[in-house]
């Protein structure tokens, strides 16, 4: 006869298993667990069920442009909370927060690398960093990036996606996409390629990207 009891193991009422971070990801789609490395070396497509995961920034970049030819440009560019923006949380806050999460500065990451062998300049924005909303810095960087590709007579490629202005930087972020417009009107000027890539196009705020920036008309912008 025992002298001690074996107490009884039970798992907690309600705890969930989770999937370690960077190892294993859920698919959205099948809700089958898919290795990392098989979503990275598919472009973050489930091979399961063939459902397309968002990419970030610099994952497109590696998918359009030839191996090891990127080089990015105005990396050191950081927004600045000019309006010193308060709420639930503060703009500086926000800023701090998606570079943890994401490993970016900003919104985009522009740059200008080789193409099927053709030299472009290259700008992608990147939903992950507070819905690729349009500041200061997102705005100087795209139009550095095609006023470099219209220097260099050279193609601009730019893959949009943004949640509108952003609201933190005011009217600072309305005049980004006259900036942006107007760099891309010389560009086309000089009678250079010019190549949209939309994603995310189920954000209302959508419209206001470079997706449709050349099809609408004057009337849309009043």
């Amino acid at each position: 006869m025992a002298v001690f009891k074996k107490p009884a193991i039970k798992a907690e009422a309600g705890k969930k298993r989770e999937i370690p971070r960077g190892i294993f990801e859920k698919c959205p789609g099948c809700g089958q667990v898919v290795p990392e490395t098989e979503l990275a070396q598919n472009q973050r497509v489930c091979p399961r069920c063939d459902y397309h995961q968002a990419q970030s920034a610099s994952e497109r970049i590696q998918s359009l442009l030839d191996p090891d030819t990127f080089v990015e440009m105005d990396a050191d560019l950081k927004s600045v909370d000019v309006l010193r923006f308060q709420g639930m949380a503060t703009y500086k806050d926000r800023l701090k927060k998606y570079q943890e999460s994401t490993g970016l500065v900003d919104a985009v990451i522009s740059g200008y690398g080789i193409l099927d062998g053709y030299k472009v300049a290259i700008a992608v924005m990147d939903f992950g960093f507070l819905a690729a909303t349009m500041g200061s810095v997102v705005g100087e960087k795209i139009t550095r990036a095609i006023e470099y590709g219209t220097a260099q007579r050279c193609g601009v490629v730019i893959v949009a996606a943004s949640g509108g202005a952003r609201m933190y930087e005011g009217m600072l972020s309305l005049m980004q996409m006259a900036k942006t417009s107007g760099a891309l009107a010389q560009h086309a000027h000089e009678r250079l390629p010019y190549i949209s890539v939309y994603f995310c196009s189920d954000k209302p705020n959508d419209r206001w990207s470079h997706g449709q920036l050349r099809f609408a008309g004057r009337r849309y912008y009043r």
